[in-house]
């Protein structure tokens, strides 16, 4: 698979933009970045956005995108997934006609731009030969990481944004886990506030290491406050046994 990095910071600065991730063209993990960095053709080919959770950085894009689809007349149409309570809080705090147009009724309600799907973390979501499990992670908000397993069985793990966590580590055992996209957003000397807003620091992603009963083959990381990128990328270089890549917006993953 094709990953596209369209944004991986953890604050939004010039040069820095909300996470999101492309997948092979047509599947979005979080967005909180899409229209601007996607030309209208582009924009148009993502069929699919799978939300880790509610929080402003990693939804952002998707009123734009939308608005944009209808706003050009486009035939793209798109579904929005997570678990219930994500999709809840789009419903009743976005796109509720008063902080943005419900564009599930729009152009019309029975060929709306954009629906929305509640996954469960039981059964996966098949999707063009990829296979999706949800699985919740710990955060401030109810949050969830996707395996996203190809037809060759090759895997990528997302945790969006979380804390320590346990139960995505335990679904690892016995895939071939090529990629891990994880979240460091402050330097060890930030633990207490990592903590407290459900992230990590390089420390407690090492200890986060040691849970998992197969290593991936690279962690990338993400969600990096700017202001400590330098900090932590020297914490980070102080964990050994695990190949370890800062991620920057517009990289191109092969996984």
């Amino acid at each position: 698979m094709q990953v596209r990095v369209l944004g991986a910071s953890g604050s939004e600065i010039p040069g820095h933009n909300s996470p999101a991730f492309l997948v092979d063209d047509f599947l979005l993990l979080d967005a909180g970045t899409v229209s601007i960095s996607l030309d209208k053709d582009a924009q148009c080919q993502i069929t699919h956005i799978f939300l880790t959770h509610a929080h402003l950085d990693h939804i952002k894009g998707i009123p734009f995108l939308v608005d944009n689809i209808v706003s050009m007349n486009q035939p793209c149409r798109l579904t929005i997934l997570s678990g219930a309570d994500v999709i809840e809080d789009l419903r009743n705090n976005i796109f509720n006609n008063r902080i943005w147009p419900d564009f599930t009724q729009i152009p019309t309600p029975d060929r709306p731009v954009m629906r929305y799907r509640d996954i469960g973390t039981e059964e996966p979501y098949e999707i063009n030969g990829y296979t999706i499990l949800a699985t919740e992670v710990h955060h401030a908000v109810p949050a969830y990481g996707y395996i996203i397993s190809s037809a060759a069985s090759d895997c990528l793990v997302y945790t969006g944004d979380t804390g320590p966590t346990w139960r995505i580590w335990q679904r690892m055992e016995g895939r071939n886990i090529k990629a891990l996209i994880i979240e460091v957003s402050f330097p060890n000397e930030m633990e207490q506030l990592a903590l407290t807003s459900g992230h990590l620091t390089p420390a407690l992603l090492g200890a986060e290491i040691s849970k998992m009963p197969v290593k991936p083959d690279t962690i990338y990381i993400t969600h990096l406050k700017p202001f400590y990128r330098k900090q932590i990328e020297e914490q980070l270089a102080q964990l050994h046994g695990v190949d370890v890549v800062l991620l920057s917006d517009a990289m191109e993953l092969t996984v």
